[in-house]
């Protein structure tokens, strides 16, 4: 048994999908054992750093049980950079799936940024950046600037999760995104782009990478990759 487990069938099942329309190349679970908490993710189930580390720093990137969320368990991340190779997906198109929640300081400090890519998918970094114009947003170069920002830093609301989806179509070239949550008064948000254009080689994700800035605090409650014919 693992940390993080991939699954096939369950996956599809528990999803309400057919099994032989789409699976789950990938899945985050933290409720079976052994996991415990503050358990390092680092060389469970392929996580890995994705830049050597400078000093030891294997607490960067741990489980947690989220006091704000029902004490449900989700991977904290401050200060951590971290890359897991999946199973490369196969098929026309590529769901990916993923709840994200940040904790943060209006005040002082750099490095308040964090980013998720997935190799082969073409829309970018998401990320959370804290600078004046900053925000949950996706598009981001890889650089740590630009992107398209969803939703301003002061409206989005802490130890609260957000839901992106990302639906990727290799055959017509072009992704949707949707992100839905709360607003920091607690209005309902929901950002959708359609029929995003791209143009690239890839035919498929393999690989996730992340980076997180040490003045920000993000929690990663689930994440699924599922290929679908």
């Amino acid at each position: 048994m693992s940390l993080f487990l991939s699954f096939r069938s369950a996956a599809a099942l528990m999803l309400g999908l057919s099994i032989t329309a789409a699976r789950a190349d990938y899945a985050t679970t933290f409720t079976t054992p052994p996991y415990t908490v503050d358990q390092s993710v680092i060389g469970v189930d392929g996580w890995e750093y994705r830049l050597p580390p400078t000093t030891e720093d294997s607490h960067k990137a741990r489980v947690v049980a989220v006091r704000w969320n029902d004490y449900q368990p989700a991977m904290m991340m401050k200060g951590a950079n971290l890359k897991r190779p999946v199973p490369q997906t196969t098929g026309g198109k590529v769901r990916i799936t993923f709840d994200l929640a940040v904790n943060f300081s209006e005040t002082g400090g750099s490095l308040k940024q964090f980013r998720v890519g997935f190799v082969g998918a073409p829309c970018g970094e998401i990320f959370m950046d804290l600078s004046g114009e900053g925000g949950l947003g996706y598009q981001a170069d890889g650089s740590g600037r630009g992107g398209v920002v969803a939703l301003k830093k002061a409206e989005v609301k802490i130890n609260s999760f957000y839901k992106f989806t990302v639906v990727v179509d290799y055959t017509k070239m072009t992704y949707d995104l949707t992100i839905t949550g709360v607003r920091k008064d607690d209005t309902a948000f929901h950002h959708k782009a359609e029929g995003q254009p791209f143009e690239t080689k890839a035919k498929g994700v393999s690989m996730i990478y992340i980076l997180s800035g040490g003045a920000l605090t993000a929690y990663l409650g689930s994440l699924s990759i599922q290929s679908e014919s």
